[in-house]
């Protein structure tokens, strides 16, 4: 899944994004299961206090071992201690307030699950692309792909909005090829399960109004990213390649979901 995102990462960084990639979908496959050794991940104390020592060990830069800290703590601080030194600390900033973000969302999710409440489609669709991680991989990018652009760029209106249409694409796509999977698990929170409840429609119905969801935004990332803004020669040519990558991850989510991998059941149709 990462070498789809970012093809042209060297092996050593695309190493370090694959083992995130892969603690991420740990974590959340045991948000999806109904299991007692899932149970405490689903507990908002227990989380918030996890996200307090990851947090902590990303700011303080700490060396956490499997012996002092468990799996998750140590894993997370073999990955903060490798991917630090790809990026400057302007980076640093951006990725660990992404991921700080993606946490607090994540406990809105949790509230949600265990007051057996769904949310409205809108509400859905502002924090899904935030607890997904989808947000915070716009960031990795930076990191894992080398690009070296100054903070100020990130501050521009254009440039964040590209990321969150890059963020909400892949999460829409992800919605779309994983709801039977999610279904199975009895697990609703999924963009065209919260279309078919609110809307009262049929499922098909429900997948073709996310399919334009989907789509719409992409064309919105094709527009927006003809009239990026000018900062000077070397930081627009960077700025382009930039934009140009996040393409890549949202093209990369749909070749590995629909090429590489059987995590999820559905069948592609042919079209005309």
């Amino acid at each position: 899944m990462v070498a789809r995102m970012f093809p042209t990462a060297e092996p050593h960084a695309l190493s370090i994004a694959a083992d995130l990639n892969t603690l991420l979908f740990i974590l959340d496959d045991q948000f999806d299961e109904h299991s007692d050794d899932s149970a405490g991940i689903k507990q908002s104390i227990q989380f918030e206090r996890l996200v307090h020592a990851l947090i902590g060990i990303m700011k303080r830069n700490s060396i956490v071992t499997l012996e002092k800290g468990g799996p998750v703590l140590s894993a997370v601080s073999d990955f903060w201690r490798r991917i630090r030194k790809l990026g400057n600390l302007g980076w640093q900033v951006r990725f660990i307030e992404s991921l700080q973000q993606a946490f607090a969302a994540n406990l809105w999710r949790i509230e949600n699950v265990n007051r057996s409440q769904l949310p409205s489609v809108e509400e859905y669709m502002k924090w899904r692309p935030i607890f997904s991680g989808a947000s915070f991989f716009a960031y990795l990018l930076e990191a894992i792909e080398g690009f070296c652009l100054p903070d100020y760029v990130f501050l521009d209106g254009k440039v964040q909005r590209l990321i969150q249409l890059c963020s909400n694409t892949i999460c829409w796509a992800n919605d779309l090829f994983s709801f039977n999977k999610e279904l199975e698990q009895g697990d609703e929170m999924n963009l065209v399960m919260l279309i078919r409840n609110n809307r009262d429609c049929s499922i098909d119905e429900a997948i073709t109004a996310a399919v334009n969801i989907h789509d719409e935004q992409v064309k919105q990332f094709e527009t927006l990213a003809q009239e990026l803004p000018s900062f000077n020669m070397s930081t627009d040519l960077q700025l382009s390649r930039y934009i140009h990558a996040l393409s890549i991850m949202m093209k990369g989510n749909i070749d590995w979901s629909t090429k590489d991998t059987e995590r999820y059941h559905f069948t592609m149709l042919e079209t005309a």
